[in-house]
């Protein structure tokens, strides 16, 4: 099933808060349709997983005088986002709100059900047993409530008992209590990985048995199997059942990611029974992998040891000494990632963005660690490192968030200053009296311009509205005409002349008479487009005047805006003090695991040395005929630790599939 968001858990939540078809309040029937636009706004960004801006609808929406029309669906939306967000003490106080009141028991069931799997999720057992006993009290009480979450309340009881050590209880509830079967190979796996840290092999093989009694087809049935058996060859290992944990290793697929710690155990099974040509088989594939798997480190010690118990000790010391080198190569690029998980330098190399749309498991399908990082797979697979990367991811969001809103405040208050300088030079305006006086001015221009018109249309000047073409011909026919007087002593022909001129005015004396009347029109229409201009410019000053004289005062904006921007320095200043101890708790925890590896690399290069110098002693000795003890290699470090570091094994049903 892998990580899981921490609000894949509000789901159940929500399906109250949002269908129908889930009673929220004994007395109000939920509503199938959104009643308040700002619900409908947070449901929304809820769906598109953009979390942090539905919280933030939801608080807003709060702040200004809530939302109305749905109930108690609001506030158990928001004491959801708080649970996921770790505002533990906030959500409870939310959840106890709404349980006081008259709601529905349907409600108070999956309200107080969710409430003991988040606690649970923060390893709050005692917490999350009280959540869990309100709600088996509630569904002791009804039949209907109880079928309904009756499958999921029995897995988180049984997670619970194994997180408590109390695996006879955990057996117990799975055999009496009704359970998913596509759950169940994950609480066998669980319950066995529980056995197996008591040292009970026994019953440890018998669960992880049972998983292998079913057949798998997708990869992450596949992957579980291959860890179930894989823990099962390490039980039968430490059982002294070496040829059985030879069939269980046997099993597990050669692609999968726990075949490395299958091909080791499956060696050292081989050892046991004294085939070391066998041995050598696998483990000369396993060394041959990256060095970043642990298993691989282990496998370039153990690879001399075949040899040497073979009696080939020229190739134990040849293959010695070369795990002696990589071990130091290895562990100079662990120095060297250590010396630059320093600042910045971490979130780069988790690759952590303010991404807040997506939660765990989406992160971890887009985003791969860096190469230095690989070290870690360990690390993330712990629940507690994976939610304390999602708040740090949560609150570099939250951090530029607040500066976005910085840079918005500031834009505002732009916007109110040249509010203020556009309202103060219309008041200017307005004062001086120029705006008035255009008016006016325009006024008596068309008064003269209709005085024009009237006079034109009483006198019938038809010349008078002529465009510029027939204006210029007008005038030099008119002045044509004016000279013939001078020029009748020297031409002839002076009447001729004189006669088509007249003859060329009367044409044009005829033609703009005929337009006369359309030109006259349209005179007046525009005539009448300047009457309502001046209308529109002698109510749009009566506006400007109005909103200059009754417009709200700017100060109380500015007062708001000065509020909150001394609130996003307040809580920039907490959150980014957050962020700077978030960030170093994630540091000191990845540089421990880091230093962890190379403690590891450090006593393999010190068995490396030490069995070099014991074969060096051996061959010198043998040169000078003196009998060496016979000091084997210390296998213990495998044979003793049984399954894998035991503090690292996620025993959750959420995160069965977890390296034994």
């Amino acid at each position: 099933m892998g990580a899981v968001t921490r609000f894949a858990s509000l789901a159940g939540i929500l399906i109250v808060a949002v269908t129908a078809n889930s009673s929220v309040a004994a007395k109000v029937k939920p509503h199938s349709t959104v009643a308040d636009l700002r619900y409908g706004v947070a449901l929304y960004h809820y769906y598109q997983q953009d979390y942090m801006t539905a919280l933030s609808e939801l608080l807003v929406a709060k702040q200004r005088g809530g939302i109305q029309g749905h109930g108690d669906n609001p506030e158990i939306m928001e004491g959801g986002f708080a649970l996921a967000y770790g505002i533990d003490n906030y959500a409870a106080e939310i959840f106890e709100d709404v349980l006081a009141k008259n709601v529905s028991e349907e409600a108070q069931v999956t309200a107080w059900y969710y409430l003991a799997k988040m606690r649970y999720q923060r390893r709050d057992w005692q917490a999350s047993y009280k959540s869990m006993a309100r709600v088996t009290e509630l569904t002791t009480k009804n039949r209907d409530s109880a079928e309904r979450v009756g499958a999921d309340l029995t897995e988180l009881k049984i997670n619970l008992a194994i997180k408590q050590d109390d695996l006879e209880q955990a057996e117990y509830l799975l055999k009496r209590e009704p359970t998913d079967d596509a759950w169940l190979p994950y609480a066998w796996y669980n319950v066995g990985t529980g056995w197996a840290r008591r040292q009970n092999f026994t019953r440890a093989v018998r669960f992880f048995d049972l998983i292998a009694e079913q057949s798998y087809s997708d990869p992450e049935r596949r992957a579980l199997y291959d860890k179930a058996m894989t823990s099962a060859g390490y039980s039968l290992l430490l059982s002294g059942k070496f040829q059985l944990a030879m069939e269980k290793f046997s099993s597990v697929r050669l692609n999968s990611p726990v075949s490395g710690r299958a091909l080791l155990g499956y060696g050292w099974a081989a050892v046991e029974l004294e085939n070391y040509a066998e041995a050598l088989k696998v483990w000369k594939h396993l060394s041959a992998a990256t060095y970043i798997d642990e298993n691989a480190q282990e496998a370039l010690v153990a690879v001399p040891y075949a040899y040497e118990k073979m009696g080939n000790d020229g190739l134990a010391l040849k293959y010695f000494q070369e795990a002696e080198r990589n071990y130091l190569d290895e562990m100079n690029r662990l120095d060297e990632v250590i010396e630059n998980l320093k600042g910045e330098a971490l979130l780069e190399a988790l690759n952590l963005d303010a991404d807040n749309s997506q939660g765990w498991v989406i992160y971890a399908e887009k985003h791969a660690l860096t190469p230095q990082l690989s070290y870690l797979v360990s690390l993330f697979s712990r629940q507690d490192f994976q939610l304390l990367v999602q708040d740090l991811r949560d609150l570099i969001a939250i951090h530029n968030n607040i500066q976005t809103w910085r840079e918005r405040l500031g834009f505002y208050t732009g916007m109110l200053d040249e509010r203020e300088t556009d309202r103060l030079s219309k008041a200017t305006l307005i004062e001086a009296g120029e705006l008035k006086q255009q008016i006016g001015t325009l006024e008596r221009q068309r008064s003269e311009l209709a005085q024009t018109v009237e006079k034109m249309a009483a006198e019938k000047d038809y010349f008078a509205l002529v465009d510029e073409d027939q204006a210029d011909l007008i005038e030099r026919v008119t002045r044509s005409l004016q000279r013939v007087p001078r020029l009748r002593a020297s031409d002839p022909f002076i009447d001729e002349s004189e006669e088509a001129l007249r003859r060329y005015y009367g044409l044009l004396m005829w033609d703009t008479s005929e337009q006369f009347s359309a030109r006259m029109w349209q005179a007046i229409k525009s005539l009448n487009t300047l009457d309502e201009t001046i209308k529109i410019l002698r109510r749009n000053y009566k506006k400007i005047e109005q909103i200059v004289n009754q417009a709200p005062d700017l100060q109380p904006y500015r007062d708001r805006i000065s509020t909150a921007e001394q609130t996003l320095e307040n809580q920039s200043a907490s959150v980014d003090l957050v962020l700077k101890n978030t960030q170093e708790r994630l540091r000191l925890q990845v540089v421990t695991e880091l230093s962890a590896q190379r403690d590891r690399l450090q006593h393999y290069l010190a068995q490396s040395r030490l069995s070099i110098a014991r074969l060096l002693d051996k061959t010198l000795m043998e040169a000078n005929n003196i009998v060496p003890a016979q000091v084997p290699m210390d296998s213990s470090a495998v044979m003793e630790k049984g399954p894998e570091n035991k503090e690292s094994v996620n025993y959750e049903s959420e995160n069965a599939v977890a390296t034994p």
